[in-house]
């Protein structure tokens, strides 16, 4: 396997394969071409018979900052409408995977970033780390964030207020698996992918898939679906626009709750 991405590095040991997002000038933020080259690399990785398990980290020292507002700051609807293709499907993907995926959050998890790592299976995080859902401060909404995991009220906490969810908050929350010092992190990564490595790939296929069949009973397909549209349609929204403008301007933003206009 030779192909190159821009956005990310694969590499292999073994049966272990690692896809780390390699846009550390801006803190592995993401755009469309992100998520495009994440489902490009899972792609290839899951026709590939030598790949056993998947791990998912960053480059420098944070796992992603999320959305690149570079790009959403000024995209237009309809690139906005095919980021929220890319980003909601590439997610799918990672989460219906054939392959095990491990997510090694080596620092914060910002928003998208906290959507990527916990599409993967098992999550171990170094103990510097945290989650944080800072939709609500740019005028948009991560409601039902991990839902299923954490329960109606935490999952409101994480929505509503954005704090920073330090590493050993989410373990004890049950939002992640392990959160280790830095000392151990890697082992504690590699501890996971060899285990899921060495069992047999047509089993965690299919445990991976009655699992999916029971979240999609509980709703979690159709609320992806629907927070994406939700999600486009405040980021066109005024207060959208103005998060972003008074992101940029390092002043606080003033939202009004008008809705977007017909030519937004």
């Amino acid at each position: 396997m030779t192909k190159t991405f821009d956005s990310l590095l694969v590499s292999q040991a073994g049966a272990v394969w690692t896809i780390t997002l390699n846009r550390p000038e801006v803190k592995n933020a993401h755009d469309t071409l992100v998520f495009q080259e994440i489902s490009q690399a899972l792609e290839m990785l899951e026709g590939n018979d030598e790949c056993r398990c998947i791990v998912m980290t960053g480059s420098g020292d944070f796992f992603s900052s999320g959305q690149d507002l570079r790009f959403t700051a000024t995209a237009t609807s309809e690139q906005m409408n095919e980021y929220g293709h890319w980003n909601e499907g590439t997610r799918q993907r990672m989460q219906r995977s054939p392959k095990p995926i491990v997510a090694a959050v080596n620092g914060p998890a910002v928003g998208g970033g906290s959507y990527i790592a916990m599409s993967c299976d098992l999550v171990v995080a170094v103990d510097s780390a945290y989650f944080q859902m800072r939709e609500i401060q740019a005028g948009n909404h991560s409601g039902g964030v991990a839902l299923l995991s954490v329960g109606r009220a935490r999952s409101l906490e994480m929505s509503l207020l954005g704090r920073k969810l330090t590493a050993p908050e989410a373990e004890r929350w049950g939002l992640i698996n392990r959160c280790v010092p830095a000392a151990e992190f890697a082992d504690a990564v590699n501890d996971y992918a060899t285990a899921l490595a060495e069992l047999p790939p047509l089993a965690i296929k299919y445990t991976k898939m009655s699992t999916n069949i029971l979240m999609d009973s509980a709703g979690y397909s159709n609320h992806l679906a629907a927070s994406g549209t939700m999600q486009n349609y405040l980021t066109m929204s005024p207060d959208g626009r103005e998060a972003k403008l008074a992101f940029k301007e390092k002043r606080k933003p003033v939202f009004t709750g008008a809705m977007p206009s017909r030519q937004t």
